[in-house]
């Protein structure tokens, strides 16, 4: 009789201790939920948008173009500028080509594959950045020290942008002339907990020329791509 109590004794220790580990276990979850998991995100976004910028920058850097022949200066025979003609042609050539270029780059990216344009490989199985677990709690002792929280990315569509330009007088007597490409790139950001989406915006400039005399008032050549 003692040994059928003690079992059932036993038994019921075990129920309860299993119910305590797992009422433990959701509290712990709930609360990384409602507090880490926030700032995990945060981190996950700033670090995703970093590494975009910087594919984005390094890619753009292998691209060759001719700065001379995206635009033409016509001056008078006193050499006051009349006018700045824009190559539609060539500036929308080198639009697509960049869009295209940056777009396989990032796919190579986040399976960690080797860069197409580049030939290197940014992020080692496509891992964009690790946070410490111990990180997220604040505690100055514990930041570096706990497991590493993984953050990856995926792209969510093709890369889209435009070419801006830009004419402002520049000193006296001077115009500088800016030709810039903006980047558009939405991503989703992914942690072992849950997804965010990202959206980011790169502007590059392409051509920053100081010219001569006053460019007189115009509209500027604009072009973008919905790729």
């Amino acid at each position: 009789m003692r040994k059928v109590k003690s079992r059932k004794y036993k038994k019921q220790k075990l129920i309860l201790l299993l119910v305590a580990i797992v009422l433990g276990f959701g509290c712990v979850v709930r609360s990384f939920n409602t507090y880490m998991e926030p700032q995990l995100q945060a981190i996950a976004k700033q670090h995703t948008g970093f590494a975009i910028n910087n594919i984005v920058k390094e890619v753009l850097a292998d691209i060759e173009y001719d700065t001379d022949a995206l635009f033409k200066i016509n001056r008078t025979k006193n050499g006051d500028i009349t006018s700045i003609e824009y190559d539609s042609y060539k500036l929308n050539q080198l639009l697509y080509s960049a869009l295209n270029t940056i777009d396989k780059s990032l796919l190579a990216a986040q399976d960690g594959k080797k860069d197409p344009t580049t030939k290197d490989v940014f992020y080692e199985d496509g891992v964009l950045y690790e946070v410490p677990a111990g990180y997220l709690s604040h505690i100055f002792f514990l930041y570096d020290k706990g497991p590493k929280i993984r953050v990856r990315m995926r792209m969510l569509n093709d890369v889209t942008g435009e070419i801006k330009t830009e004419s402002k007088p520049y000193g006296i007597n001077n115009t500088m002339i800016k030709i810039s490409l903006v980047v558009k790139v939405n991503a989703q950001v992914i942690t072992f907990l849950s997804t965010s989406e990202l959206e980011t915006k790169t502007e590059i400039p392409l051509v920053v020329q100081i010219v001569n005399g006053q460019v007189p008032d115009f509209t500027p050549y604009s072009s973008s791509s919905g790729k």
